[in-house]
Formats: structure tokens, C-alpha cells, sequence
């Protein structure tokens, strides 16, 4: 629903107004500030724009777009769709679309906050309690935006109040400790504001505060730091284990009120004709899925499918491990099924409401998905994790009612074997298989073989590679292989990396398709997509937006390799 409610989106020269469930946009000496900051509904509102604004529906923000710029999933369109293409390759620059929409985004909800922070206090009718939640709630965002910011930029202009025009020009850029040691402080006042409160689904709670922290102290390496927060969290929330396909179920919408989902973005499932969800089967769906305009944007690496277990728990190249390369799909862990549509599988369409072959080498799959047709998947396979596969957004493909989750149990679990790791190193085996074992046993699948993970750099590679696969497509990957400095690896040598040819599903070469470019991995052929560039010298930061520097008043200055 969309609200008739005012805000300014205007922030060190950035301006941002085009999204369509947020509020209208108007410069700040318009905004009814007196009136508008003494009624509680108005209030309430602008609280639920910040929420909308910061978990956003637009492509190039959503997490599983930012694993389109990972090696775990490709996007295909590029320009009149979206510029995440251009990070996945390398080739994009200070004036890419994503580069400048992330910092616009992340300072408008800057802005946003301070808005609130400033004004709350006039709301006279609101309760003292009510009142701290929803401030609790605001600084959550606030620390959110920082947080992502400093990720993907180094250091950042800290803002800490409502800037005029003439300020938000001269603004410099403070160094990433700082930010980050602001944006803790913000989490530590929100988590004790709403410390004890019952909200309702998809509101920010403490857990969810102390989530954010630990993501924060994840993606700067501070494991000591983030020990000690994992800790807090460890048995408050619980894996899903419901239902004979718990893990699937977390992302196609039959278990958005487990406990183990610490934060989502609802979206409405419905049959009707108002459009109340999300638009991910459209992204996701390949043609033939759907009598609608499926684009097959976003689709799964083959380096990712190489790096889902065997059935026995051992990963394909491990010792003992039964892996075939020429029939790589037998005897997997149950997740990849659940997380991927890969040749042989079946695929849903609208048509029947059935699951049926697919198989782009073979002439009896469905129309649009062979691989001599117009479009099919670029790389061979397809996303199965976050498609609603209800008849309404089968056919309704911008209505995907599945909610999308930001923060779960299950990272926590594996943010904090990480962090034992890097802190106890082997002499926290123990712990670590315990927790891997937790997240494998729940969805049927192996346990590990203990033996073959005797060395700190083993455990390492297992505990990454578990993280890979079991948070496949929730948009974790990006920052993952950027702070372990591996983005620069080349996937067809080490399995992982931005570097070299992107590579897609085993071909065999017998049918439709035979005469398409592939890469040997292991022996076989694999469907070649195209050649990434990881420039070590630049691409670990994005570059601040050049139209930013040129607003500026040659206060802010270019990340290193950029200029």
C-alpha cells in the first residue's frame, strides 16, 4: 500500500525517488514538520517506509541479486534490467548503475533515520514504550546502512544528524573503524530499547539487532568480537526441522513462522488480482515456466552446484568421495535438489501445474529451455530456492509471495564456527562438525568425515564451502569471498573465484546444443558462459559514485585504482 506521507531523499549529492511502495519524495522545507511529527499514524507510517526503503524490492538491492555479482550465480540481461552483470564480469565503472543506486539507497535511509531520530520526541501521544521500540527499530537501520556501506566502499562519510544542501557537499570520508565502532553503538542503544519486546512478524527485535552485529564483526574479520555476540544468540532460535522438506521450505513459503527466521520481508500470498509480493519467479523462471515474461536473469554457477556434498557428506574432489563427473547430479546432498534445477530434474510450468523434464540437451523439454532456443538458462541451470511454486505466481509471475529472509539461525550457527575457527583453530573440531552435522542432518544429508579434516586449512575450506552452499542465493556470497580475499581466484582452477571462465552445467555433447562452447572441468565439458576479470588492484571496493565526487566540493575522494 503505498503512503501519502513526505521525505527528502537528498545526501551527499544523492537523490533517489522511484520506488513504488515507499513514500512520495519533496525537499525537506515542504514537510509539514510541526504537524506531521505530532500524529502517531504518521509516525507509524514513516517507520514502515524506513522497512520498505532498506529491504527494497528493486533488482539491483535485492540479496539475491547480490549473488548475482558472486561466482555462485550469474546474471544474464545487463543495462535496460540492471548492472550487476557488469560487477560479475569486472567491466563496470564509477558510473554503473549498482554502484550508484547502493550508495543512494544506503544515504537516503541515512537521512531517513535522522529524520526520525530528531523528531520523535514531538510525538506527544505516543506511548514511552511504543515510542522506544520504534526508535529501537530506526537505529537498527541506521547501523544497517553504515554497515553495507562500509562493505562495499571502505571508508564513508559518517553522518550523524539532518545535513542542509550546502552541508551534504562537503562532506569527507571517515575511516571505516570509526563508522563501524558508530554503527555498534547504534545496535548496542537499539537492542536495549527493544530488549524484551514482543513485536510482530517482520519487525526488527533485539535478536536481530545482536544478528547485525554479528554480520558487522563477520565482514570486518573481527571473530573475537563476533564470538562473543553468536554466543548470546546460540539456543535462543532453532533450526527448521518440520515437515519432510524443512530446508526447502524456508524459502518457497511453507515455514515463514519457524523460529529460526530472525528477520524476513513479508510478502502477502495471495489469488487475487492485486499484485502484494515480490517479483523473484519472473527473475528466477526460465520461458516455458509461465505465460508470463520470464527472464531467466539470474541463474546458478556451475561452480556452485561443484560445491554442494556428496550424499555420503564428503564433497566431490574429498578423499573417498564416489563423485562421477560425467553423471554429476547422482547421490548429492538433498540441498543442491532443493536449492537448483539442474539437467535431468524436472521443472514446474504453468501449463499443467506439473513438474516435468528438464533438460535443455534433449528435444522432448519444454519449449523456450532447450539450449538451441532463443533464451535459455545461460548456464544450464535454474533457481529452485525463493520461487513460489503456488499456482497463483506460476501464472502471476510478479507475485511471488514468498518472504525474503535477511537474517537466520542457520548463519548465526555458521558465523560462529567460523569464528571459532579463526580463534581456537583445530582444537574446535569438535564444535565446528557439530554445528556443520546440525545443518546436514536436518535436511538428510551427510555427515562429515571427520578424518579428512585434521589441519586448520581443511577445516578452513570445509567450514567455507559449508557456508557456500547451505546460504546459496541469499546474498551473503558477495561479501563472503571479497573479505576472505578469494574473489581474485579462478573458478575453473581453484572452484571459487571472479577471475577466468564462468562455467555452467556437464554437457554431453549428444544432442541439442553439441556444437556450444564448454570448459573441461574434471575431465568433462561444462557449458561455457563468459570470461570474468577481477582487477586485485580495485575490485575488492566499489568506487564511490563519480557523480558524488563531482557534487562534492572536492571533499570526497576516489577509492585506490578508480580515478
Amino acid at each position: 500500500m503505498k503512503n501519502k506521507f513526505l521525505s527528502v531523499v537528498f545526501l551527499v549529492g544523492c537523490a533517489l525517488c522511484s520506488c513504488e511502495d515507499v513514500l512520495d519524495a519533496l525537499p525537506e522545507d515542504k514537510l509539514p514538520q510541526e504537524t506531521f511529527w505530532q500524529t502517531p499514524g504518521n509516525v507509524r507510517a514513516f517507520v514502515a517506509d524506513v522497512y520498505s526503503r532498506a529491504f527494497p524490492l528493486e533488482y539491483e538491492m535485492h540479496p539475491c541479486f547480490d549473488e548475482g555479482m558472486s561466482d555462485n550465480s550469474y546474471m544474464q540481461w545487463e543495462g535496460w534490467y540492471t548492472d550487476i552483470k557488469l560487477i560479475g564480469n569486472g567491466s563496470y565503472l564509477t558510473t554503473t548503475s549498482v554502484v550508484n543506486n547502493n550508495w543512494a539507497y544506503a544515504y537516503t535511509n541515512i537521512r531517513m533515520t535522522w529524520q526520525f531520530l530528531e523528531n520523535i520526541e514531538k510525538c506527544t501521544e505516543l506511548s514511552t514504550d511504543e515510542k522506544n521500540s520504534l526508535t529501537g527499530q530506526i537505529r537498527f537501520f541506521l547501523a544497517y546502512s553504515y554497515i553495507r556501506l562500509v562493505a562495499l566502499y571502505g571508508d564513508v562519510p559518517l553522518i550523524e544528524k539532518v545535513l542542509n544542501e550546502e552541508e551534504s557537499k562537503n562532506q569527507i570520508r571517515t575511516p571505516k573503524a570509526e563508522v563501524l565502532a558508530f554503527a555498534h553503538s547504534q545496535l548496542d542503544q537499539a537492542i536495549k530499547e527493544l530488549d524484551g519486546k514482543m513485536l510482530e512478524k517482520g519487525r526488527v527485535t533485539a535478536g536481530a539487532c545482536k544478528a547485525l552485529k554479528a554480520r558487522a564483526y563477520l565482514w570486518d574479520n573481527d571473530f573475537s568480537n563476533l564470538l562473543t555476540v553468536t554466543s548470546e544468540l546460540i539456543g535462543k532460535y532453532s533450526l527448521n526441522t518440520a515437515g519432510e522438506t524443512p530446508y526447502a521450505d524456508l524459502f518457497n513459503g511453507n515455514a515463514e513462522d519457524s523460529n529460526e527466521i530472525i528477520l524476513a520481508r513479508e510478502h502477502a500470498h495471495t489469488s487475487g488480482s492485486i499484485t502484494t509480493g515480490n517479483r523473484l519467479n519472473q527473475a528466477f523462471f526460465l520461458k516455458g515456466m509461465s505465460g508470463g515474461d520470464a527472464l531467466g536473469a539470474l541463474t546458478p554457477t556451475g561452480s556452485l552446484v561443484d560445491a554442494y556434498p556428496m550424499a555420503d557428506g564428503r564433497l566431490i574432489h574429498e578423499n573417498g568421495s564416489a563423485y562421477n563427473p560425467k553423471d554429476p547430479y547422482k547421490n548429492r546432498d538433498p540441498r543442491l535438489a532443493q536449492s537448483v534445477i539442474y539437467p535431468t530434474s524436472t521443472i514446474r510450468t504453468s501449463t499443467t501445474m506439473e513438474w516435468v523434464l528438464y533438460d535443455p540437451e534433449d528435444e522432448r523439454t519444454l519449449p523456450g529451455q532447450r539450449y538451441d532456443d532463443k533464451e535459455p538458462s545461460p548456464t544450464g541451470y535454474a533457481w529452485k530456492k525463493y520461487c513460489d511454486w503456488s499456482d497463483h505466481a506460476m501464472v502471476q509471475i510478479l507475485d511471488c509471495g514468498v518472504d525474503v529472509i535477511y537474517f537466520r539461525y542457520a548463519d548465526v550457527l555458521l558465523m560462529h564456527a567460523e569464528a571459532l575457527l579463526e580463534t581456537k583453530g583445530v582444537a574446535a573440531s569438535s564444535e565446528i562438525f557439530s554445528i556443520i552435522n546440525q545443518l546436514r542432518d536436518r535436511c538428510g544429508g551427510g555427515r562429515v568425515t571427520e578424518t579428512n579434516y585434521t589441519s586448520e586449512d581443511a577445516l578452513r575450506a570445509l567450514v567455507r564451502n559449508e557456508r557456500r552452499v547451505e546460504l546459496a542465493n541469499e546474498g551473503l556470497r558477495f561479501f563472503d569471498i571479497r573479505r576472505w580475499k578469494i574473489a581474485e581466484k579462478t573458478a575453473t582452477v581453484d572452484g571459487e573465484g571472479m577471475n577466468g571462465d564462468l562455467y555452467g552445467a556437464f554437457m554431453r555433447k549428444d544432442g541439442i546444443g553439441s556444437t556450444d562452447a564448454t570448459v573441461e572441468i574434471d575431465g568433462v565439458p561444462r557449458r561455457y558462459v563468459e570470461k570474468r576479470k577481477f582487477d586485485v588492484s580495485k575490485h575488492y571496493l566499489f568506487p564511490i559514485p563519480s557523480k558524488d565526487i563531482d557534487l562534492s566540493n572536492e571533499t570526497l575522494i576516489q577509492n585506490p585504482g578508480w580515478n
